[in-house]
């Protein structure tokens, strides 16, 4: 049984970093910043390790990303010096460095913060994005690394992490020259020629990752996977081979920024300079969701070829982006001059009247067919494709994570032994968009807890959706990484509030996806198949090991905590 902490405050809001050296919520750098929450870590062998944290400028009363570089670490001075190389880049879409500060025990650099700015890999939860927003978005970046090299000023650390797409749908690159710094990998130990390539292979990845939801790399990169990859397994699959949607202008142009095109015929790109132009000089992309979606083809003229089989666009079963283009009629069709024009016309008319019944007695027919055709077992279909394990008419799978729109949450239990009076009060806050803070378990003593709970027991909190909804996905947040939390789902409504067990769950309560090394500060999110339910649950089955918070009484421990919880369904 895990003992708990008995401390005044059994949420705190930040953690000792190391000792003697606390960074805590609430701290004011140089009279003016105020720290607010921890972000991440930067990681890195030297302890304390850089981290980011959410703070407010009180002078300007506006929200800041602030890192924090301790004093004694050894690469301060080459993070300083990149702070103020990255400061000296004029152009908007970076996230601005507007100060950096050494003071008594560390260097603070402080940024723009983009207030509803995604990670590009959350957005390509949903899907890839379709070939013209992917394009549209690399120029954008590719553009601004233009200007950064201009500027003799190479990123160094760009992926899927440090490309932001804001809620306006622009583009942001956070981390400019300081986050590969940071890393112990500076690009200036690079020879010039070197470190700018290298940019121009990153923006490469992150356009195969728009157009394909993939990593062109062997080992994948953050949660994307990796790529299929050819026979010999040197290189991936190109864009237009995994997505037919892809033109081939584009593909081309894909490869090429990889290099695993046709040296002769798709040479390597290598400058950024060189990549903008190739981007400007491809053909003008229509974004598809602004295209008609019928699935009635317009009317076109005997002297109009029909389209060749393998032009057929196939659509991404992920994505709603992209719709198969139409024809359109051809200017003057029906004869030459204007007599010949009207026949056309009238012709053409008659075989329309036709084509519009004909189709709506084929759309009475379907109709037909659900409403006798679906009536048990599905016999019928099953003997009409000659297989027995076809679904019947009118079947439909729904695959995990599309079934709508994020629901309302309506309060939160805490499911703990013990649970402190602060920590009732804080449920609240876990699901509350607003809070800064979230939502901390209390803090599990070593000296009684090793940081796993047996038999799928645990800490965590109960959501009431205020009656029963389909749900497929859960979003969060967590403060501390390497915890394993698990969403669970209750089947009936003396579900609410299940005893505590410290041999295992809760019950009534089915698992329905795990997150193990859970990270911190970034959105995590669990996809599962849609289940009826009006009470989902966040349980840590194990925590990490944090450090005592010496400002706010709190003793070394096991804890975790919940912030931004989103449930989603129908």
């Amino acid at each position: 049984m895990a003992a708990l902490a008995e401390t005044p405050d059994e949420n705190p809001t930040d953690e000792n970093v190391s000792a003697g050296q606390t960074w805590s919520a609430g701290r004011r750098l140089g009279g003016r910043y105020r720290l607010e929450r921890l972000v991440r870590g930067f990681g890195g062998s030297h302890s304390p390790e850089p981290q980011l944290w959410v703070g407010v400028d009180e002078l300007l009363n506006r929200k800041v990303g602030v890192d924090l570089i301790a004093a004694e670490h050894p690469l301060l001075e080459e993070v300083a010096r990149a702070a103020r190389d990255a400061a000296a880049v004029p152009d908007a879409r970076f996230v601005q460095v507007l100060d950096a500060v050494r003071d008594e025990d560390l260097l603070y650099i402080v940024t723009e913060w983009v207030p509803g700015a995604e990670q590009l890999w959350e957005r390509l939860n949903e899907g890839p994005l379709s070939p013209a927003k992917a394009t549209a978005m690399i120029r954008e970046a590719t553009e601004a690394m233009v200007r950064a090299h201009e500027a003799d000023v190479a990123h160094g650390a760009l992926n899927a992490a440090t490309l932001l797409i804001t809620a306006t749908g622009q583009v942001k690159l956070r981390g400019l020259l300081v986050e590969a710094t940071l890393s112990g990998v500076s690009p200036e130990a690079l020879e010039p020629e070197a470190r700018y390539a290298a940019d121009v292979l990153a923006l490469g990845r992150i356009w195969y990752a728009a157009l394909t939801g993939l990593w062109p790399e062997a080992q994948g990169d953050l949660p994307l996977l990796p790529a299929p990859r050819d026979e010999s397994g040197d290189r991936p699959y190109s864009p237009a081979q995994i997505r037919a949607a892809v033109p081939k202008q584009v593909d081309t142009a894909v490869r090429r920024t990889l290099g695993i095109g046709d040296p002769e015929s798709a040479p390597t790109i290598t400058t950024v300079k060189e990549l903008a132009d190739v981007i400007r000089a491809l053909p003008r992309l229509h974004d598809e969701t602004a295209e008609p979606t019928s699935v009635l083809p317009r009317s076109r003229s005997r002297s109009t070829p029909p389209a060749p089989a393998a032009a057929t666009t196939r659509l991404d079963p992920r994505s709603p982006r992209d719709a198969a283009h139409s024809w359109a009629p051809p200017q003057g069709s029906g004869g030459s001059g204007g007599q010949g024009g009207s026949a056309g016309t009238a012709f053409w008319r008659r075989r329309g009247v036709l084509a519009v019944a004909g189709c709506a007695a084929l759309a009475l027919a379907t109709l037909a067919a659900f409403q006798f055709g679906g009536n048990g077992d599905g016999a019928a279909a099953a003997q009409s494709t000659g297989t027995g394990s076809t679904p019947s008419v009118g079947t439909v799978t729904i695959p995990a994570g599309t079934v709508g729109s994020q629901l309302s949450i309506a309060s939160a239990t805490v499911w703990d032994e013990q649970a402190s009076q602060s920590s009732i009060d804080a449920a609240k806050s876990a699901f509350d968009p607003t809070s800064t803070t979230g939502w901390k378990t209390t803090t599990q003593l070593a000296t009684h807890f090793s940081g796993t709970y047996p038999g799928g027991s645990g800490i965590g909190l109960i959501f009431d959706l205020s009656g029963s909804h389909e749900v497929d996905e859960v979003k969060f947040q967590i403060p501390f990484s390497g915890a394993t939390v698990e969403v669970l789902t209750g089947s009936n409504a003396s579900d609410a509030s299940p005893t505590w067990s410290s041999t295992s769950g809760p019950k009534g309560y089915s698992v329905q996806a795990t997150q193990s090394s859970a990270p911190a500060g970034q959105d995590i999110v669990l996809k599962f198949a849609p289940v009826t339910t009006q009470y989902v649950m966040l349980l840590f089955t194990t925590l990490s090991y944090q450090q005592a918070v010496t400002s706010s009484k709190t003793p070394a421990g096991y804890r975790d905590g919940l912030i931004d919880v989103r449930v989603y369904g129908a």
